[in-house]
Protein backbone atom coordinates (compact mmCIF):
# COMPACT_ATOMS: atom_id res chain seq x y z
CA UNK A 1 0.00 0.00 0.00
CA UNK A 2 1.03 3.58 -0.95
CA UNK A 3 0.14 6.99 0.46
CA UNK A 4 -1.00 10.00 -2.03
CA UNK A 5 -1.33 13.34 -0.24
CA UNK A 6 -2.20 16.58 -0.18
CA UNK A 7 -1.79 19.95 1.77
CA UNK A 8 -2.60 23.82 2.12
CA UNK A 9 -1.35 26.23 4.99
CA UNK A 10 -2.77 29.49 4.94
CA UNK A 11 -2.38 32.57 7.73
CA UNK A 12 -6.42 33.18 7.87
CA UNK A 13 -7.96 36.17 7.79
CA UNK A 14 -6.72 38.04 11.24
CA UNK A 15 -3.03 37.20 11.09
CA UNK A 16 -0.39 38.72 9.72
CA UNK A 17 1.98 35.42 9.76
CA UNK A 18 1.40 32.12 9.54
CA UNK A 19 3.18 30.01 12.49
CA UNK A 20 1.56 26.77 11.20
CA UNK A 21 3.95 24.26 8.81
CA UNK A 22 3.13 20.84 7.56
CA UNK A 23 4.97 18.15 5.96
CA UNK A 24 3.98 15.71 2.93
CA UNK A 25 6.19 13.01 2.12
CA UNK A 26 4.42 10.03 0.17
CA UNK A 27 7.35 8.26 -0.73
CA UNK A 28 8.25 7.72 3.15
CA UNK A 29 4.61 7.60 3.97
CA UNK A 30 4.90 10.25 6.62
CA UNK A 31 2.30 13.51 6.91
CA UNK A 32 2.27 16.07 9.37
CA UNK A 33 0.63 19.22 10.93
CA UNK A 34 2.26 21.52 13.59
CA UNK A 35 0.90 25.00 15.44
CA UNK A 36 3.49 27.30 16.40
CA UNK A 37 3.30 29.38 19.42
CA UNK A 38 5.54 32.05 21.29
CA UNK A 39 5.46 34.70 19.18
CA UNK A 40 5.77 35.51 15.39
CA UNK A 41 8.96 34.22 15.02
CA UNK A 42 9.45 31.83 17.81
CA UNK A 43 5.74 30.17 16.47
CA UNK A 44 7.33 29.63 13.47
CA UNK A 45 10.68 28.81 14.36
CA UNK A 46 9.30 25.89 16.19
CA UNK A 47 6.76 24.59 14.23
CA UNK A 48 9.37 24.32 11.10
CA UNK A 49 11.98 22.50 13.22
CA UNK A 50 9.42 19.55 14.18
CA UNK A 51 8.32 18.76 11.27
CA UNK A 52 11.65 19.49 9.36
CA UNK A 53 13.28 17.13 12.34
CA UNK A 54 10.59 14.40 12.30
CA UNK A 55 10.82 14.00 8.09
CA UNK A 56 14.45 14.08 7.95
CA UNK A 57 14.82 11.45 10.42
CA UNK A 58 11.93 8.79 8.96
CA UNK A 59 13.72 9.57 5.22
CA UNK A 60 16.98 9.15 7.08
CA UNK A 61 15.60 5.33 7.89
CA UNK A 62 14.75 4.53 4.05
CA UNK A 63 12.06 1.81 5.38
CA UNK A 64 14.08 0.08 7.72
CA UNK A 65 12.67 1.12 10.90
CA UNK A 66 14.15 -1.65 12.69
CA UNK A 67 17.72 -0.51 12.02
CA UNK A 68 17.02 3.01 12.16
CA UNK A 69 15.68 2.12 16.06
CA UNK A 70 18.52 -0.01 17.05
CA UNK A 71 20.48 2.75 16.07
CA UNK A 72 18.49 5.18 18.09
CA UNK A 73 18.67 2.60 21.09
CA UNK A 74 23.03 2.78 20.94
CA UNK A 75 22.74 6.71 20.80
CA UNK A 76 20.42 6.67 23.88
CA UNK A 77 22.74 4.46 25.71
CA UNK A 78 25.72 6.58 25.19
CA UNK A 79 24.00 9.22 26.72
CA UNK A 80 22.98 7.63 29.85
CA UNK A 81 24.61 7.37 33.23
CA UNK A 82 27.34 5.01 33.45
CA UNK A 83 26.05 1.45 34.51
CA UNK A 84 27.74 -0.91 37.00
CA UNK A 85 26.95 -4.22 34.91
CA UNK A 86 25.83 -5.19 31.20
CA UNK A 87 24.00 -8.19 30.29
CA UNK A 88 25.36 -9.14 26.76
CA UNK A 89 22.09 -9.94 25.40
CA UNK A 90 19.79 -7.42 25.92
CA UNK A 91 22.58 -4.46 26.34
CA UNK A 92 21.15 -3.43 29.47
CA UNK A 93 21.53 -3.37 32.93
CA UNK A 94 20.03 -6.43 34.96
CA UNK A 95 17.09 -4.92 37.63
CA UNK A 96 13.70 -5.47 37.86
CA UNK A 97 11.14 -3.93 35.50
CA UNK A 98 9.51 -1.63 37.15
CA UNK A 99 13.06 0.06 37.79
CA UNK A 100 13.82 -0.31 33.92
CA UNK A 101 10.78 1.30 33.05
CA UNK A 102 10.66 3.88 35.36
CA UNK A 103 14.23 5.31 33.63
CA UNK A 104 12.57 6.10 30.25
CA UNK A 105 15.49 4.01 28.74
CA UNK A 106 14.42 3.31 24.84
CA UNK A 107 16.28 -0.01 24.64
CA UNK A 108 13.95 -0.50 28.38
CA UNK A 109 10.97 -0.10 26.45
CA UNK A 110 11.94 -1.48 23.59
CA UNK A 111 13.01 -4.93 24.81
CA UNK A 112 9.98 -5.30 27.35
CA UNK A 113 7.50 -4.02 24.68
CA UNK A 114 9.03 -7.21 22.52
CA UNK A 115 9.00 -9.92 25.47
CA UNK A 116 5.36 -8.50 26.15
CA UNK A 117 6.04 -8.06 30.28
CA UNK A 118 5.70 -4.21 30.46
CA UNK A 119 4.84 -3.99 34.06
CA UNK A 120 2.47 -0.82 33.82
CA UNK A 121 -0.25 -3.19 31.45
CA UNK A 122 -3.10 -5.16 33.02
CA UNK A 123 -2.41 -8.96 34.17
CA UNK A 124 -2.56 -11.19 30.57
CA UNK A 125 -1.76 -8.39 28.12
CA UNK A 126 0.81 -7.56 25.82
CA UNK A 127 1.84 -4.50 24.41
CA UNK A 128 2.39 -4.92 20.69
CA UNK A 129 5.66 -3.63 19.46
CA UNK A 130 6.58 -1.77 16.20
CA UNK A 131 9.90 -0.02 15.73
CA UNK A 132 8.35 2.43 13.59
CA UNK A 133 6.07 3.67 16.53
CA UNK A 134 9.15 3.62 19.25
CA UNK A 135 11.55 5.32 16.45
CA UNK A 136 8.83 8.24 16.10
CA UNK A 137 8.82 8.55 19.39
CA UNK A 138 12.39 8.60 20.18
CA UNK A 139 12.93 11.34 17.28
CA UNK A 140 9.81 13.51 18.64
CA UNK A 141 11.32 13.73 22.27
CA UNK A 142 14.66 14.97 20.31
CA UNK A 143 13.16 17.11 18.59
CA UNK A 144 11.65 18.81 21.64
CA UNK A 145 14.58 19.05 23.49
CA UNK A 146 15.96 20.69 19.95
CA UNK A 147 13.51 23.74 19.69
CA UNK A 148 13.51 23.84 23.51
CA UNK A 149 17.64 24.71 23.29
CA UNK A 150 16.99 26.41 20.42
CA UNK A 151 14.71 28.69 22.27
CA UNK A 152 16.99 29.64 25.07
CA UNK A 153 20.26 30.36 22.64
CA UNK A 154 18.38 33.15 21.16
CA UNK A 155 15.90 35.68 23.70
CA UNK A 156 13.54 36.27 20.88
CA UNK A 157 12.88 32.84 20.57
CA UNK A 158 12.30 32.29 24.11
CA UNK A 159 9.12 30.13 25.49
CA UNK A 160 8.37 28.90 21.80
CA UNK A 161 6.60 25.69 21.08
CA UNK A 162 4.29 23.88 18.73
CA UNK A 163 1.61 21.20 18.36
CA UNK A 164 2.40 18.14 16.45
CA UNK A 165 0.15 15.39 14.89
CA UNK A 166 1.83 13.31 12.46
CA UNK A 167 0.98 9.86 10.53
CA UNK A 168 3.35 7.47 9.50
CA UNK A 169 1.89 4.85 6.56
CA UNK A 170 3.86 1.26 7.07
CA UNK A 171 3.44 -2.18 7.03
CA UNK A 172 -0.18 -2.17 6.49
CA UNK A 173 -0.70 -0.01 9.70
CA UNK A 174 -0.53 3.99 10.48
CA UNK A 175 1.46 5.17 13.46
CA UNK A 176 0.59 8.27 14.90
CA UNK A 177 1.95 10.80 17.44
CA UNK A 178 0.36 13.63 19.05
CA UNK A 179 0.68 16.63 21.10
CA UNK A 180 -1.54 19.77 21.51
CA UNK A 181 -4.95 20.40 19.74
CA UNK A 182 -4.05 19.80 16.12
CA UNK A 183 -6.07 16.84 15.19
CA UNK A 184 -6.13 13.50 13.07
CA UNK A 185 -9.21 12.07 11.60
CA UNK A 186 -9.48 8.60 9.96
CA UNK A 187 -12.61 8.44 7.44
CA UNK A 188 -13.62 4.74 6.82
CA UNK A 189 -16.47 3.18 4.75
CA UNK A 190 -18.38 7.00 4.82
CA UNK A 191 -17.36 7.30 8.58
CA UNK A 192 -15.33 9.76 10.28
CA UNK A 193 -13.54 9.12 13.63
CA UNK A 194 -11.25 11.49 15.08
CA UNK A 195 -8.13 9.44 16.41
CA UNK A 196 -6.37 11.94 18.79
CA UNK A 197 -7.54 13.80 21.83
CA UNK A 198 -6.87 17.25 21.98
CA UNK A 199 -4.24 18.56 24.63
CA UNK A 200 -5.54 21.62 25.66
CA UNK A 201 -7.32 23.10 29.36
CA UNK A 202 -11.30 23.45 27.25
CA UNK A 203 -10.92 19.34 26.00
CA UNK A 204 -9.69 18.28 29.61
CA UNK A 205 -12.66 20.26 30.97
CA UNK A 206 -15.15 19.20 28.81
CA UNK A 207 -13.81 15.22 29.23
CA UNK A 208 -14.08 15.69 32.86
CA UNK A 209 -18.13 17.23 32.51
CA UNK A 210 -16.97 20.39 34.30
CA UNK A 211 -18.21 22.59 31.09
CA UNK A 212 -20.72 22.43 28.82
CA UNK A 213 -20.09 22.54 24.76
CA UNK A 214 -21.41 26.06 24.69
CA UNK A 215 -19.24 27.51 27.72
CA UNK A 216 -16.44 25.87 26.04
CA UNK A 217 -17.28 27.64 22.87
CA UNK A 218 -17.08 31.43 24.70
CA UNK A 219 -14.22 30.64 26.74
CA UNK A 220 -11.19 32.68 26.92
CA UNK A 221 -9.37 29.55 27.46
CA UNK A 222 -10.11 27.65 24.00
CA UNK A 223 -6.22 28.33 22.74
CA UNK A 224 -4.63 27.23 26.53
CA UNK A 225 -2.44 23.95 25.23
CA UNK A 226 -1.57 21.15 28.05
CA UNK A 227 1.03 19.32 26.03
CA UNK A 228 3.26 20.84 23.54
CA UNK A 229 6.86 20.16 21.74
CA UNK A 230 9.46 22.38 22.75
CA UNK A 231 7.77 24.28 25.19
CA UNK A 232 9.40 21.65 27.56
CA UNK A 233 12.83 19.81 27.48
CA UNK A 234 10.95 16.54 27.68
CA UNK A 235 7.70 15.56 26.25
CA UNK A 236 5.76 11.83 26.04
CA UNK A 237 3.65 12.54 22.88
CA UNK A 238 0.55 10.06 22.83
CA UNK A 239 1.43 7.16 20.65
CA UNK A 240 -1.30 4.90 18.57
CA UNK A 241 -0.91 2.66 15.76
CA UNK A 242 -3.86 1.61 13.73
CA UNK A 243 -4.41 -1.06 10.83
CA UNK A 244 -4.99 0.19 7.70
CA UNK A 245 -6.59 -0.54 3.97
CA UNK A 246 -7.06 0.67 0.98
CA UNK A 247 -9.29 3.70 0.84
CA UNK A 248 -8.91 4.76 4.17
CA UNK A 249 -8.52 8.83 4.06
CA UNK A 250 -6.79 10.56 7.01
CA UNK A 251 -6.88 14.23 7.90
CA UNK A 252 -4.78 16.20 9.47
CA UNK A 253 -5.78 19.73 10.46
CA UNK A 254 -4.62 22.70 13.19
CA UNK A 255 -7.47 24.19 15.27
CA UNK A 256 -7.79 26.85 12.48
CA UNK A 257 -9.77 24.47 10.62
CA UNK A 258 -11.17 22.59 13.43
CA UNK A 259 -12.34 25.10 15.40
CA UNK A 260 -15.06 26.10 12.28
CA UNK A 261 -16.61 22.61 11.75
CA UNK A 262 -18.81 20.48 13.71
CA UNK A 263 -17.86 16.97 13.68
CA UNK A 264 -20.87 15.79 11.47
CA UNK A 265 -20.77 18.35 9.21
CA UNK A 266 -17.13 17.76 8.42
CA UNK A 267 -17.84 14.42 7.98
CA UNK A 268 -20.17 15.08 5.19
CA UNK A 269 -18.08 17.28 3.64
CA UNK A 270 -15.17 14.31 3.56
CA UNK A 271 -17.78 12.44 2.20
CA UNK A 272 -18.73 14.38 -0.63
CA UNK A 273 -14.94 16.06 -1.58
CA UNK A 274 -12.06 14.36 -3.97
CA UNK A 275 -9.89 14.27 -1.21
CA UNK A 276 -7.08 15.98 -3.77
CA UNK A 277 -9.19 19.43 -3.15
CA UNK A 278 -10.12 18.91 0.75
CA UNK A 279 -7.21 20.44 1.24
CA UNK A 280 -7.98 23.89 -0.59
CA UNK A 281 -11.95 23.44 0.43
CA UNK A 282 -11.61 23.34 4.19
CA UNK A 283 -9.17 26.31 4.06
CA UNK A 284 -11.61 28.34 2.71
CA UNK A 285 -14.34 27.28 4.59
CA UNK A 286 -12.30 28.54 7.53
CA UNK A 287 -12.10 31.45 5.83
CA UNK A 288 -15.25 32.61 4.89
CA UNK A 289 -16.60 31.57 8.58
CA UNK A 290 -13.48 34.41 9.97
CA UNK A 291 -10.30 33.04 9.62
CA UNK A 292 -9.41 34.14 13.26
CA UNK A 293 -6.24 31.74 13.27
CA UNK A 294 -3.80 30.42 10.70
CA UNK A 295 -5.28 27.46 9.10
CA UNK A 296 -3.34 24.38 7.94
CA UNK A 297 -5.07 20.82 6.60
CA UNK A 298 -3.51 17.74 5.16
CA UNK A 299 -4.94 14.46 3.69
CA UNK A 300 -3.80 11.44 3.30
CA UNK A 301 -5.10 8.55 0.75
CA UNK A 302 -3.93 4.83 1.51
CA UNK A 303 -3.90 3.71 -1.81
CA UNK A 304 -2.60 0.78 -3.74
CA UNK A 305 -1.60 1.73 -6.64
CA UNK A 306 1.53 4.30 -5.79
CA UNK A 307 1.58 7.53 -5.80
CA UNK A 308 2.67 10.48 -8.85
CA UNK A 309 5.99 10.29 -10.07
CA UNK A 310 7.71 11.25 -6.88
CA UNK A 311 8.98 14.68 -5.88
CA UNK A 312 10.90 16.47 -2.87
CA UNK A 313 8.65 16.13 0.34
CA UNK A 314 6.74 19.25 1.10
CA UNK A 315 7.30 20.90 4.17
CA UNK A 316 5.91 24.37 4.28
CA UNK A 317 5.98 27.40 7.03
CA UNK A 318 4.15 30.18 5.39
CA UNK A 319 5.60 33.48 7.75
CA UNK A 320 4.05 36.53 5.52
CA UNK A 321 0.23 37.22 4.61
Amino acid sequence: MRLWAWGQSDPGRKRERNEDSYLVDPETGVMAVADGMGGHQGGATASRMAVEFLGRELADARGDFQKALDAQIKASLRTTEEMPAVDPMLDITPASPRQLFSRGDLAVRAESAVRGDDPTLPAGAMLIFSPALELMRGVVRRASQAIFEAAWQKPELRGMGTTLTAVLVHGGRAHLVHAGDSRCYMFRDGQLRQLTDDHSWIAEQLRSGAISEAEAKSSKFRHVITKSIGFEREIEADMKSVPVSAGDCFLLCSDGMSNYVEHGELERIVAMTWYRRLPETLVELANSRGGDDNITVVVGLVANAPPPPPSSPTTTTTTTA
